[in-house]
């Protein structure tokens, strides 16, 4: 045995034989004391980290399911900088306070002027408190966030309102922030759910485009006049019938003087025999080119209507086109087609399901699905059915499948000669 071991187990037996039984039970209180002050910092720490992983929206469905304690919670989320100053502040202090009692612990055993109290004291807690005091309680509440908070949220406010005068002061040092998340982190979280199964593709792919409704301006999506079928403001009923019969619409544009006026609906015409579309005119409201589809449906809806007339400004009388809520809906949920549309050559099933004709070229399927991917300038004008052979290595047949990139699966549903005949499948992964 070493000297100085010898003369550690000296202190420890005379610092033994010298304690009567009130300084042992003194001592039996303060360990039991110190186990207190070491579970405590365990609770806060965990509820430290629960409260920055939970989410606002998780608390408001914990209100709706009325589970216990969700107000109280919540109260502490809306004030977080008080909520985070008294947990860092409790913390603080009874981990300050386990190394003084523990010092003190060993030095009732040891010796007050022992050397070695600091170092085991050191030793000894350290491990205590990272392991059990930080690291286990923050991976449990990490883990069991909503628990965690259900079964600690009233000892973490008696804590709230015994250190306010103190925490009060200090979370006034720094800004609130109420906005929980942006809109791109939004996004964020649903391409995550999307890619953890949580959505489905269509599900992500219309909560994202319906985001964007407010920052996608019309001036990509309104039809331009001169694709616009109108009928003359003179016309009798009798014309606009022919029209109507033609193009299988339920409603039209009138034109006067180059300009159009509004437009004639077929249900208000329908049993009428003799007469001037004019009389039956019908006003459409105005929206700038630049404004957002958000806005345009929202114009739209307010004024009961299907139909807007596309201006080039708000101060602009003159007319550059129209634009629809059909045409609003499809871009977020992709193409509408009607009982009419049956010769499509691309036909677009829901947001991420197509299918094409083989005759089709690439760069027209690309451009009308959206598709960004990028692919070479000589395969561009290539018909999507030789482009899809070259791919793969062979004369395409039926149920064949080719994925692009990972993201963009083909399969051959219908094989001929005639690529005009060839039906390919395009869903987006």
């Amino acid at each position: 045995m070493t000297e100085d071991s010898q003369n550690l187990f000296l202190l420890t037996a005379n610092a033994a034989n010298s304690q009567t039984p009130s300084s042992v039970a003194i001592q039996v209180v303060l360990l039991c004391v110190l186990i207190l002050l070491l579970i405590t910092s365990a609770i806060v720490s965990g509820c430290e980290t629960a409260y920055t992983s939970i989410s606002l929206p998780k608390i408001e469905n914990m209100i709706e399911k009325q589970e216990r304690g969700a107000k109280l919670i919540k109260k502490h989320f809306t004030s977080f900088n008080q909520t985070l100053s008294t947990i860092l502040f409790i913390n603080n202090l009874v981990n300050i306070a386990s190394s003084t009692l523990t010092a003190y612990i060993l030095g009732s055993w040891l010796g007050e002027g022992s050397n070695l109290v600091p170092i085991i004291s050191t030793v000894v807690l350290t491990p205590i408190i990272v392991v059990f005091s930080e690291i286990l309680p923050k991976l449990l509440a990490k883990q069991h966030t909503i628990g965690y908070l259900k079964i600690f949220v009233y000892f973490i406010h008696v804590l709230y309102i015994i250190s306010w005068p103190i925490t009060f002061v200090i979370s006034k040092l720094g800004k609130e922030v109420l906005v929980t998340n942006s809109e791109d982190e939004i996004k964020s979280i649903i391409n995550i759910a999307s890619d953890e199964g949580v959505l489905e593709t269509n599900e992500s792919i219309l909560t994202q485009n319906a985001l964007d409704l407010d920052s996608t301006k019309i001036n990509s999506h309104y039809v331009k006049l001169k694709d616009v079928t109108c009928i003359g403001a003179n016309a009798s009923l009798k014309e606009a019938f022919e029209v109507f019969e033609k193009t299988q619409y339920s409603r039209l544009p009138i034109m006067k003087d180059n300009m159009l006026i509004g437009i004639v609906h077929l249900k208000d015409i329908f049993n009428k025999k003799t007469g001037r579309v004019i009389a039956y005119l019908k006003p459409v409201p105005t929206i700038s080119v630049h404004s957002s589809l958000s806005s345009a449906l929202e114009k739209m809806r307010l004024n009961r209507v299907q139909m807007a007339f596309v201006t080039p400004n708000n101060s602009s009388n003159e007319i550059k086109g129209i634009i629809t809520i059909e045409d609003i809906i499809e871009e977020l949920v992709g193409e509408i087609y009607d009982e009419f549309d049956n010769d499509e050559d691309i036909y677009e099933i829901s947001l991420q399901k197509s299918r094409t004709k083989g005759s089709i070229n690439l760069k027209t399927l690309f451009k009308q699905l959206d598709i960004e991917n990028e692919i070479n300038e000589n395969e561009e004008e290539m018909e999507v059915a030789d482009w899809l052979s070259m791919k793969l290595g062979h004369n395409i047949r039926k149920h064949d499948r080719f994925v692009l990139d990972d993201e963009i699966a083909f399969k051959v549903l219908e094989n001929d000669d005639n690529n005009d005949n060839i039906i390919i499948e395009i869903n987006i992964l």
